[in-house]
């Protein structure tokens, strides 16, 4: 700094010197000492464009500059206050939402999983053929053997099944999810126990010694973090593992809720790990180096069709779907958040026509300012330059100020995210999205500066040096420019609007569609049954029996009911028939439907109407007649018109294939809140024992209070039996709904910042408008014009935008919607209803954000607007 200092001091000596000897060779030749200065400098030009160029030779020229336009744009934004706030404020609502956002979506989409090399991971499935997702199926355990053995485009294959565990020993048993799962997967991730080690090979078999690896938060929380850990005895169902390993902290796979691993093969019996027709294995491989997803398909695909001709009886899986890991999973919520994702870059792209707005009228005000730059010597891309630096300093702004909205957004999208949102990677603002959120200040500060800064830079100086600055008026180009962005920011909101509107519809329609069964009053408890303590199926239903008995004995208990699975939880058990007297299907081709093993009084509980035959009695017990129940939808499909009271099915379930006779048919229930009802099999429990089952309790009064008494009869049964997944009916259908109201609620918002962000936008540009045509009013005034004249010509003004805008909108709104029909239930992308509600709703806005300055405008002096200046 000091170096410089004195360079500039010794230039500006140096200019002194060369003036003054030429101030004295001019006297020397007869002038006057003052006429001699005077022809000095007239000769050497202009001193301070001659420090400039010479600066420019020694000196980062661009580098002073660049800081005197940072110095003097913080001067000009310091002294319009206003302006810098809604500007900065527009800015922050549009950054700071789409910050929030894609911290959502570089978790989920963008960053690679926590695993190593997570590119070379992938999700191994069955199809029906090659490539065919939409009949993905989870992998029967002998054909994951097979494919084990046989495949040669995998370094590691390994599989899951989820099951539920009874942790005993503490003061009361505890309900955990456990993932049983093949030798080495920790090893197939890249990863590492937190202690001990994981399982071998001699642990994943049928009657190795029962070993168990705890997740890091369930040794940190039951445990306390014990380092002694290793070696110690817990009890599952009550068998005793020891505990050999603690995974990593923060692992979630192959699901958040996991608590624990157990060996694979000490979960399913060897003659079961040998069928190929039941599927219930989620399959994971690595990739070997240099094998493409294609390459693997195809290699797969061969294997299933090679183990199909071997097992023509049994097998169905006719091909194998391969997909990379983080797609798979990621591929439910992903039209989701790339819904919401281009809805905040509209929000984004309004606030930037809304600044770039202001700023064209900003530039218009300070027209005489600027045209007095330019008559001094400053260049065109000079002048471009101070107002692009003005506009990314203003971005910048905008783009701190949106870190507390990020934050806010953020916030509420991790407090409504829906369960099919991953959670492999921590959603936060880190590094890779503050660089993104700087990168969008400066496109930002770019895209709503350049514009109008290339219009001020072709200003004509005449008129502006002559023009008082309060009556700068912009030429017709610029008036053209400033009326497309009104007419763009009125399209985008628009095209928001219409989004918001369909969600809103399909959660409408959701909200009241007919279910199948009766929500109120009702809570529900998973109970699970362990095998080693409940070995005979007698005991399985003793225990039910006793249950029920002592419920509905209960005070406040109306009724009580036994299910394998609740409507709408997505549990899903499906098997195949034949109808008997029909020629039978080959096993590649079989027809499924859902199967429920459900209590007598189950239907009654929830509410279903029985439509012929009879219900399940209480004689339908082991040793009686098998009795069968339909859904509405199973006898259509496969009777039409006919009635399939007293025909006989062949359920290919369990060893005992003896046929069922349909007794009676049930309305249906839904399954799934946005799909049809399927065809539904309903089993008398008594019958088939299941050891997963749901009781679901009817009371007279709030059902919440209801949870504990349950849990205390259950206890008294059994004082190691714990139940899970304790929820009411209407918490069940809430929770469905989560998903949807996701989208609804956030694309609602998004609307909502856009149509205020616009309004703001037109309001402002129409009350400048007014402003500078208040002469002009004045004189129509004068002349006889009355305040509705002067109201209708300004509001029309506005309306001939808003059609433009209005139409506009709603031509891009039928292109663009058509991507979100996945995220919609009964309603068309097209829905008439919708659009027309939306173009007159923002119609509205945009009239009355023209209103407020037109409705000023009619009560101007007529005296005081003639003499405006």
């Amino acid at each position: 700094m000091r170096r410089r200092k004195r360079m500039l001091e010794d230039l500006d000596q140096e200019i002194r010197d060369h003036i003054e000897m030429a101030t004295q060779e001019n006297i020397g030749r007869g002038m006057s000492p003052e006429e001699a200065r005077y022809a000095a400098l007239r000769k050497f030009g202009n001193v301070t464009r001659v420090k400039e160029d010479t600066r420019e030779v020694w000196s980062f020229v661009w580098l002073e500059q660049l800081l005197r336009d940072i110095r003097f744009g913080i001067r000009v934004l310091y002294k319009s206050p206003g302006f810098t706030a809604v500007a900065v404020l527009s800015l922050a609502l549009g950054i700071g939402a789409n910050t929030a956002i894609f911290s959502v979506v570089d978790a989920v989409l963008l960053r690679p999983l926590p695993y190593a090399q997570p590119d070379r991971l992938v999700t191994v499935s069955e199809c029906s053929r090659p490539y065919d997702q939409s009949t993905k199926n989870e992998v029967a355990p002998g054909n994951f053997l097979d494919w084990r053995t046989r495949n040669d485009v995998f370094e590691q294959i390994g599989a899951v099944d989820l099951h539920g565990y009874s942790l005993t020993g503490a003061d009361r048993p505890e309900r955990v999810l456990g993932a049983a799962t093949s030798a080495g997967m920790l090893r197939l991730l890249g990863l590492h126990p937190a202690l001990g080690r994981e399982f071998e090979p001699s642990d994943d078999k049928n009657g190795a010694a029962p070993v168990v690896m705890l997740t890091h938060a369930l040794w940190k929380r039951r445990y306390g973090s014990d380092p002694q850990i290793l070696g110690k005895i817990i009890h599952l169902n009550p068998t005793p593992y020891t505990v050999v390993g603690v995974l990593p902290a923060g692992l979630a796979f192959p699901e958040p809720a996991v608590q624990l691993w157990v060996p694979l093969q000490q979960t399913i019996a060897p003659r079961e790990m040998r069928w190929h027709a039941s599927h219930y294995l989620n399959v994971y491989a690595r990739l070997k180096t240099g094998v493409s997803l294609a390459q693997a398909n195809d290699e797969m695909s061969r294997i299933a069709a090679q183990i199909k001709r071997e097992q023509p009886e049994s097998n169905s899986g006719a091909a194998v779907l391969v997909l990379a890991l983080q797609d798979d999973l990621a591929g439910a919520i992903r039209p989701a958040l790339l819904t919401l994702l281009v809805a905040v870059g509209f929000v984004l792209l309004i606030a930037c026509v809304n600044v770039a707005n202001l700023l064209l009228v900003r530039a218009t005000i300070r027209g005489k300012e600027l045209a007095t730059r330019v008559a001094l010597g400053a260049r065109k891309a000079r002048l471009i330059r101070q107002m692009l630096t003005e506009s990314i300093l203003l971005s910048f702004a905008g783009g701190c100020a949106g870190f507390p909205v990020a934050s806010w957004t953020q916030r509420l999208l991790l407090a409504f995210r829906p369960e099919s949102l991953p959670q492999f990677n921590v959603i936060e603002t880190d590094g890779r999205v503050l660089l993104f959120t700087f990168g969008v200040s400066v496109v930002t500060g770019l895209l709503f500066g350049l514009l109008p800064a290339l219009r001020t830079s072709t200003i004509n100086l005449n008129p502006a040096l002559h023009a008082a600055s309060r009556s700068s008026t912009s030429g017709k180009s610029t008036r053209r420019l400033r009326n497309l962005f009104v007419a763009a920011e009125i399209a985008i909101s628009l095209v928001l609007l219409v989004g918001a509107g369909l969600t809103i519809r399909s959660f409408f329609h959701l909200l009241h569609t007919d279910l199948g069964f009766r929500s109120d009053h009702t809570v529900t408890a998973r109970i699970s049954i362990p095998d080693d303590k409940y070995s005979k199926n007698e005991q399985v239903i003793a225990f039910y029996d006793q249950l029920l008995e002592r419920m509905r004995r209960t005070p406040g208990v109306e009724s009580a009911a036994m299910v394998s699975f609740l409507p709408l939880t997505g549990h899903n058990f499906d098997n195949s028939f034949d109808v008997v007297g029909r020629p039978p299907h080959p096993p590649d081709n079989r027809d499924y439907a859902l199967v429920r093993f459900i209590d007598p009084q189950y239907f009654s509980v929830l509410g279903i109407p029985l439509l012929s035959g009879r219900g399940i009695g209480e004689h339908d017990r082991l040793g009686s007649s098998r009795a069968i129940v339909l859904s509405e939808s199973m006898a259509k499909r496969y009777w039409a018109n006919a009635s399939p009271i007293a025909e006989h099915l062949l359920v290919y379930m369990g060893e005992d294939q003896s046929p069922w006779e349909v007794v009676g048919t049930v309305g249906d229930v839904r399954t799934s809140i946005a799909e049809k009802p399927q065809p539904t099999m309903y089993f008398p429990y008594a019958q088939i024992p299941y050891r997963f089952m749901v009781l679901t309790v009817r009371t007279h009064g709030d059902p919440q209070y209801m949870i504990e008494t349950i849990r205390n009869t259950v206890l008294t049964l059994d004082s190691d039996q714990p139940i899970y997944q304790t929820r009411t009916l209407t918490d069940l259908i809430d929770t469905t709904l989560v998903p949807w109201r996701f989208s609804m609620m956030l694309l609602c918002i998004f609307a909502a910042m856009a149509v205020l962000l616009a309004a703001a936008g037109i309001y402002g540009v129409m009350a400048y408008l007014v402003a500078q045509r208040t002469h002009e009013v004045g004189i129509r005034m004068a002349l006889g014009a009355q305040p509705h004249d002067v109201l209708r010509l300004v509001v029309g003004d506005g309306a001939k935008l808003a059609l433009i805008g209005v139409i506009t909108g709603l031509l891009t709104s039928l292109a663009l919607t058509r991507l979100m029909a996945n995220l919609l239930f009964d309603v068309s992308t097209t829905d008439p209803l919708t659009l027309s509600v939306v173009a007159l709703a923002l119609t509205f806005v945009v009239l009355a954000a023209c209103y407020i300055p037109a409705r000023r405008a009619t009560r101007v002096d007529p005296m005081i607007a003639l003499r405006y200046e």
